[in-house]
């Protein structure tokens, strides 16, 4: 009997040991992880935290927001005298919201605080924190809650002249007369220019002095020269084949000659190319030649798209009856050049126009050319540099409000391209000088809505919306200025706040895509979405590239609880416009794209 009671005590003793052994493993196994929560736990003191409107939004040129919510603080802790502190922190810069009193109640206390401030723009990147701390203030918090990120604020996104970097630059202001004047299309004209057989020596016989006259007068309408391309050709007679660069040698000779008696090509690269043993230019001619009937030439045809080489071609063609007369006829058009130049008009003048243009730039020159000639020319260039200078130059000789307010215009658009802000200044400084100096006795218009886009960019939008009010009043009966000014007056006002003012402004024709963007704003801060989009697709017809109309469906998306799509539009914005794409992370309007991890964008 003791010795079966000592066998079961020993059976129990190995089974303790046993599960001892596995309670200890799972132990040792979970124990990092259950120390890491433990860890992790901080005591939360604040509960019930709550913040109506829930984003920060800007309404007008403020935001407004109302903080409540209650704390939990055992009596040990109360008496370290709790206090909770309000901010508004970014890379940028940092705005303290003052403390938030806290009412208590044993050991559970409420608070509650309205906050109102002033809007700046580095608050887009910002975050709204909540800090609750013990007794010392230079102390660690003892708990961080973060209440907000961003600012909701689609009406800062109205386009005033502004633009993100990598955006194509806007241009502002307009311009007294053409906005923009095309300097003509390229015309395309061909001439030709014969040879001797077997010689490459220019010649003023076989028609070349005609040619040479001709070419002339083109270019003397036409003196801005696109492309130029010379073409020898050979014939297929003995005296023509006896070297393979007769062709390339006779382009040479007119490239010398182009040279010699034109000034103008001075500059102009000359393409040069030759052909050889080649029935192509022959097959050309045939078919404008009117002595052979189509029926025979379509035999000639043939032979010369068959298979074979130039010389089983030449053996075949000889074969045909009336060869010898076609040949007579085609063979001395083939001892030639052939010139094709491209060329329009200087700046939108003629050979003479220009020549009177260069004359008066340069020092104490003849001004010969009329006024509106010079303004012609100064609204066909490309360059703002060039422009410039043409009417700085215009003003020396035709003094009055015209040329000054270009001048400015053109200060104007390169400070906007202008990436170094102390070139910017000056230039700006430049263009309300210029503007000065245009102000004559008469009111004009166009003058005040120059001035008013200038003091927009510089960021003084009250006093540039008060000239666009008097400009609107002087600009009756200028239908296409009148409605410059009330588009900028309507994104002004949505800038501001004033959507339906705004929208009164919009009621003027519309087409391009920023004015179409500025007015789906003021619909959709109104809340009319189905306005909104169709004003941001009317934006994305006008240009896809500008992104911003698909920006504005995702708003409208996001608004209707579609957030699929709304991802579908963003893709669509940062394809067209990549530089929307770090915008887009600082909008809270799309909080719950980047929260859902949605947003792990292509």
């Amino acid at each position: 009997m003791k010795a079966k009671v000592q066998q079961k005590l020993a059976h129990y003793q190995t089974a303790l040991i046993i599960n001892l052994f596995w309670v200890l493993l799972l132990f040792f196994s979970y124990s990092p992880s259950l120390l890491a929560q433990k860890k992790k736990q901080i005591p939360q003191f604040i509960q019930d935290l709550s913040m109506q409107p829930k984003q920060l939004k800007l309404a007008g040129d403020s935001i407004r927001f109302m903080l409540q919510g209650s704390a939990l603080f055992p009596s040990g802790v109360l008496s370290k005298e709790p206090h909770l502190k309000l901010q508004l922190r970014a890379s940028q810069d940092t705005l303290p919201l003052g403390e938030v009193s806290i009412v208590p109640n044993g050991s559970f206390s409420m608070f509650t605080k309205n906050v109102a401030f002033a809007y700046q723009p580095w608050m887009e990147e910002g975050s709204l924190e909540l800090y609750l701390f013990f007794g010392n203030r230079d102390e660690a918090p003892a708990e961080v809650r973060l209440l907000a990120t961003g600012v909701q604020a689609p009406q800062r996104w109205v386009h005033l002249g502004n633009y993100l970097p990598g955006e194509a630059i806007p241009e502002l202001g307009r311009y007294d007369g053409p906005q923009s004047s095309s300097p003509g299309r390229a015309i395309n004209e061909g001439f030709t220019f014969y040879f001797l057989p077997g010689k490459s020596d220019w010649t003023t016989a076989l028609g070349n002095e005609q040619e040479r006259s001709r070419l002339g007068e083109f270019l003397k309408n036409n003196p801005d020269v696109q492309q130029l391309q010379l073409t020898g050709l050979q014939s297929p007679e003995q005296a023509e084949g006896k070297s393979s660069q007769l062709g390339f040698n006779r382009g040479q000779a007119v490239g010398k000659m182009l040279n010699q008696f034109f000034p103008v090509l001075e500059q102009t690269e000359i393409k040069y190319a030759s052909r050889w043993n080649d029935w192509f230019d022959f097959r050309t001619l045939l078919a404008d030649y009117s002595g052979l009937p189509e029926e025979k030439k379509d035999g000639y045809y043939q032979i010369i798209l068959s298979e074979g080489s130039f010389l089983e071609k030449g053996v075949r063609l000889r074969g045909l009856p009336d060869f010898a007369k076609v040949s007579a006829a085609l063979y001395p058009q083939l001892r030639s050049v052939k010139l094709e130049v491209s060329a329009r008009p200087y700046l939108g003048l003629n050979g003479e126009q220009a020549k009177r243009l260069q004359e008066a730039l340069r020092p104490n020159g003849a001004k010969r050319l009329s006024e509106a000639n010079w303004a012609l020319a100064a609204a066909a260039s490309q360059d703002l540099e060039e422009k410039g200078y043409l009417y700085s130059k215009m003003a020396e000789g035709y003094p009055g409000a015209t040329p000054f307010i270009n001048l400015a215009v053109v200060r104007l658009r390169q400070a906007q391209a202008s990436p170094d802000w102390g070139s910017k200044e000056v230039l700006l400084e430049e263009a309300e000088r210029l503007l000065q100096l245009a102000q004559q006795d008469k009111a004009n218009p166009l003058l005040l809505y120059n001035q008013a886009q200038l003091l927009i960019i510089k960021g003084d939008y009250w006093k540039g919306y008060t000239l666009l009010s008097d400009a609107s009043v002087l600009a009756k009966g200028q239908a296409s200025l009148a409605a410059d000014i009330d588009l900028l007056r309507g994104a002004l006002d949505v800038h501001r706040g004033e959507y339906k003012l705004a929208m009164l402004r919009f009621a003027v024709p519309i087409s391009s895509a920023k004015d179409f963007f500025n007015k789906g704003i003021a619909l959709y801060q109104l809340g009319d979405y189905g306005g909104a989009t169709a004003a941001f697709e009317e934006s994305v017809l006008q240009s896809r590239e500008f992104g911003y109309g698909y920006y504005g469906l995702a708003w409208v998306a996001m608004e209707l609880g579609q957030v699929e799509t709304a991802l579908d539009y963003l893709q669509l914005a940062f394809q067209n416009n990549p530089a929307l794409r770090e915008k887009a992370r600082m909008d809270p309007i799309f909080e719950a794209v980047w929260s859902s991890g949605m947003g792990q964008m292509k």
